[in-house]
């Protein structure tokens, strides 16, 4: 089973002159065997750069290969090379030997990190095979052809008890053996394998104590150097590792001072190894006198530089290398001494997403913290090292707006990326939080609209490739009516009624004020609505619909819009109109057949049959007399007989081809196939019959939401899509491509445009789940949590007798208060005139109330105002209800604008009901602004 995820990354900003370096550590650095002038270096960045010497300077180009750190890299030939990586993909790169083209494509996958490849041989026919290992205890034999295709040949398991098995080195011995190749894994053994066979044909055990780091085969190939993790170098001899487990194939060791990670030439005479610690030393050793090998330092660093991960030594007598704790690129002269700096890039080290689920706080490789907008896509803010910390800006920075999760952020390869699940659409946030963005497709947003941040996010990165499936959508239907109509007597139209009329509604504005909140109490849901109170317009046509510890709420942003929400969704009654309105041709074929289904109609009565061979079962439909009253509901059921008839013979088919149909919906362009194929039935379903709109083209399938913004993408991004497999350690990442910022001016066509390719690319590999959300994109009633809260008075805490003050300021009402709610005092109110400073009070039936978790504070406030039983002075002179009454939780002030979720995470801070209290503003009493 496969399941797929998208994510789009954010590339950070560098300065023009490191702008095609690397902007994590160097992990690989080779010298084209076929081309002196050409050498590339991959890192942990997921890149490989070019390195081409022109009149003796140095240009370099910047090749996005991979997702995750590139880990190993081999050339095959001239301009082609292996590149594995974390990502778990095995790479063939294709560079041209001059010039700036590039091609890279996935020829194969492991289950887990890839870190080693070793190339073996090339046959006549010009078919390469070569080894990959990783962590998934596997190693695969390859073989690629000249045309790029590739072959898995055979797959070697490692695995061992106590799951482990992971192999970290491999490398190619002399043809000569019965093994050619060798692996080392982290339990520190040795394994001999052939990649003719694909057999396992022993091991060395225990060859080191601890993790086997590197494996380099000299004199060729009759020589193994081995290191491991606790620094200890072993020379073996390749001839005796087959023979009584190895016993005897150890020549020497060597305790090194660190660590050696990497390791440059090819005979033990000259050798240098690099280490942990940084330093470069050259080694020379004897045939016999292992004890007494030369040893000197080439290169000697600071603890800040770390160790050497990757190095060359080049023909004219320098070394380039690379450090762990930078991007840079280092080069030596070893005859002058004279050393060379390219420098790298910074990169992303770790992220966090604050509340508000678009804005992202990052640290670079230099310590810097920066604020990203991820629905923009652009670098906000970079703060000073003396606004605090990382840890201290996240803090800082995180709003009381708390929504859920649409995405998850994490740092990969130096950049940030944000990775969508089929539930990104999850997440909805009201018009006020996009007023700081660029809206493109001319759509007023209002402050108290809610809006789909997921859907935006999406709609706005692809906003081109969108309008370029749309544009090809209709293309197919206008040429597919253009071949039919050719065809003598059979033009094709879609069947479908455009003239439903549009259902009277009350406005959007209207509805937000029905009903609010609902009560929470043991009185009959039943029961009459209180019409005296103020402000208080109820919804007569959705009363039906009111359930116990439920309310109505208007539509939110995510409710259909369109007539057919308020239809019933009987999409089979839609076509009896049109046919009604045509009169039925004696040459009509659906004529006839309807004709022939009213004689049978008619002959039978009410009784009629929908499938064809009940009559061969020996049992007898259900009859219907025709004393029983045909109700709306099985009216489309005798016009659309036949169609009944047809789906009862399609059935048996439709049951064999179900699996069929699931297999298929993996891609967007499996999306893209199933509605070409329905434009297809339905204009040859059509054909016969309707040859008046015969030439009109089959209305588009395609649904999208036209209300949501489309905001303007300040910056390209890379897009990647992930698949995971059943018994995978992790996402594989099986597409990728740098998408550009899109256009908005539609002047040029985009069936031209230079981003045809990409979009072409995205349509084979962009999942179904992706093409459901961008081309049956309709709004839907979204069911948020809801959360209990209730309303009561402020009491001072400092006054022990404000309650009992409270209770009885009013002891002559409080007796028949419950029995009159709707009476209004003349008497209570002229004491408010009196009294300003007290608040009138909300019967107890309202006080307990169930609403949505995204209500704002503000609304609550117009509920209490609502629902005084008297009006303040401040109501008589229609004083916004914000600038005289404030609310309360746990005797922090709220703001207006925060959610009722924000407020039971930030005040409340336990179960149970949330109480709110209600008070007049006044700036002498003590309150805590912030949460606690």
């Amino acid at each position: 089973m496969k399941k797929y995820t998208v994510a789009y990354g954010l590339i950070p900003p560098q300065c023009a002159n490191i702008h095609e370096s690397h902007i994590l550590p160097i992990t690989k650095i080779i010298q084209s065997e076929s081309n002196s002038q050409l050498l590339l270096t991959c890192g942990r960045d997921g890149t490989v750069i070019r390195h081409t010497q022109k009149n003796g300077e140095w240009h370099r180009l910047r090749m996005q290969t991979n997702s995750d750190w590139v880990s190993d890299m081999a050339e095959l030939d001239k301009g082609r090379f292996i590149v594995v990586s974390h990502d778990f993909s095995l790479c063939l790169l294709t560079v041209t030997q001059d010039g700036q083209e590039w091609n890279s494509k996935i020829v194969g996958y492991h289950d887990d990190y890839v870190k080693c490849v070793a190339v073996l041989e090339k046959d006549e026919a010009g078919d390469w095979t070569f080894a990959t290992c990783g962590l998934d205890m596997k190693v695969k034999i390859w073989t690629l052809g000249a045309d790029g295709s590739s072959a898995l040949l055979h797959t070697i398991d490692n695995a061992q008890p106590g799951e482990t098995g992971s192999l970290y080195a491999l490398t190619s011995v002399c043809n000569d053996a019965r093994f050619d190749l060798v692996a080392g894994d982290n339990n520190g053994n040795l394994v001999l394998m052939s990649s003719k066979t694909g057999e396992r044909l022993g091991e060395v055990e225990s060859a080191h104590k601890t993790n086997i780091k590197l494996l380099r085969s000299l004199n060729n190939g009759t020589r193994i150097l081995s290191t491991s993790s606790d620094g200890m170098v072993n020379l073996w001899d390749v001839e005796k590792l087959g023979i009584d487990g190895g016993s005897k194939a150890l020549i020497y060791s060597w305790k090194w001072a660190a660590p050696v990670w990497c390791i440059q030439g090819t005979t033990l005479e000259r050798l240098l190894l690099g280490d942990s610690r940084g330093v470069i030393t050259q080694v020379s050793m004897t045939e016999g006198e292992w004890e007494s090998m030369k040893l000197s330092t080439v290169v000697s660093s600071d603890e800040d530089t770390k160790g050497i991960l990757a190095m060359l030594e080049m023909d004219n007598g320098s070394i380039w290398f690379s450090f762990s704790g930078d991007s840079n690129l280092h080069t030596l002269d070893l005859k002058t001494g004279e050393s060379t700096v390219l420098e790298g890039g910074d990169a992303l080290l770790k992220s966090s997403l604050l509340t508000n689920r678009r804005h992202v706080i990052t640290q670079n490789t230099r310590g810097i913290v920066q604020r990203w907008d991820i629905v923009s896509c652009e670098l906000l803010d970079t703060f000073d090292a003396t606004m605090g910390t990382f840890d201290d800006l996240v803090h800082k920075l995180s709003t009381k707006e708390i929504l859920s999760h649409w995405c998850s952020v994490s740092i990969k390869t130096g950049k940030l990326f944000v990775k969508l699940s089929p539930k990104f659409m999850s997440t909805e946030v009201y018009g006020s939080a996009l007023e700081h963005y660029k809206i493109v497709n001319d759509i007023d947003v209002e402050i108290d609209e809610r809006y789909n941040l997921g859907r935006i996010a999406v709609n706005s990165i692809l906003n081109e490739f969108i309008s370029w499936v749309i544009l090809k959508d209709e293309t197919f239907r206008k040429e597919l009516v253009a071949k039919k109509s050719s065809v003598p007597g059979s033009p094709s139209q879609a069947l479908a009624d455009s003239s439903v009329s549009e259902v009277s509604r009350p406005g959007l504005k209207e509805n937000r004020r029905l009903s609010l909140f609902t009560k929470l109490s043991k009185t009959n849901r039943q029961s009459p609505t209180p019409t005296s109170l103020p402000s208080t317009p109820l919804a007569v046509e959705n009363s039906s619909t009111l359930v116990e510890d439920s309310f109505v709420l208007p539509p939110p942003a995510t409710s259909h819009l369109d007539n057919q929400s308020t239809l019933g969704g009987k999409a089979d009654s839609i076509p009896t109109p049109v046919l009604a309105k045509r009169s039925a041709s004696s040459g009509s074929l659906l004529a006839q057949k309807l004709k022939l289904i009213s004689a049978i109609d008619s002959n039978s009565g009410s009784n009629f049959s929908v499938d064809n061979d009940s009559s061969a079962g020996g049992e007898k439909p259900p009859m219907r007399t025709s004393s029983q009253p045909t109700t709306a509901d099985e009216e489309p059921l005798k016009s659309n007989l036949f169609i009944n008839h047809q789906k009862g013979e399609r059935q048996e088919e439709s049951t064999m081809t179900e699996k069929h149909e699931e297999s298929r919906q993996e891609y967007l362009s499996d999306f893209i196939v199933e509605l070409r194929e329905n434009y297809t039935k339905e204009t040859d379903a059509n054909a016969s019959s309707f040859k008046i709109l015969g030439k009109k083209a089959p209305s588009s399938k395609i649904t999208r939401e036209d209300q949501s913004p489309i905001i303007e993408i300040k910056a390209g991004v890379l897009l990647l899509v992930n698949c995971w497999n059943e018994g995978s350690s992790g996402d594989t990442v099986c597409f990728s491509t740098y998408l550009p910022t899109s256009r908005y001016d539609n002047a040029e066509d985009l069936k031209t445009c230079n981003n045809q390719h990409v979009f072409e690319a995205l349509e084979r590999n962009l999942p179904y789940w992706i093409a459901k959300a961008l081309f049956k994109d309709e709004k839907t009633t979204k069911d948020y949590p809801k959360l209990t809260f209730v309303l009561k008075p402020w009491e001072n805490p400092d006054s022990q007798q404000s309650s009992e003050t409270s209770i009885s300021s009013e002891p002559s009402h409080s007796g028949h208060h419950h029995h009159l709610p709707f009476h209004r005092s003349k008497h209570r109110e002229r004491d408010g005139d009196r009294k300003s400073k007290t608040l009138p009070k909300v019967a107890e039936a309202y006080t307990k109330l169930h609403a949505p978790n995204f209500i704002k504070v503000k609304k609550i406030l117009n509920y209490v105002v609502d629902r005084f039983d008297s009006k303040t002075p401040e109501m008589r002179c229609h004083t916004p209800v914000s600038e005289w009454l404030e609310i309360l939780c746990k005797n922090q002030l709220l703001d207006n604008e925060m959610a009722l979720g924000s407020v039971k995470t930030l005040y409340w801070k336990s179960q149970g009901d949330i109480v709110l209290e209600y008070r007049r503003k006044s700036a002498s009493l003590p309150v805590n602004e912030k949460p606690e």
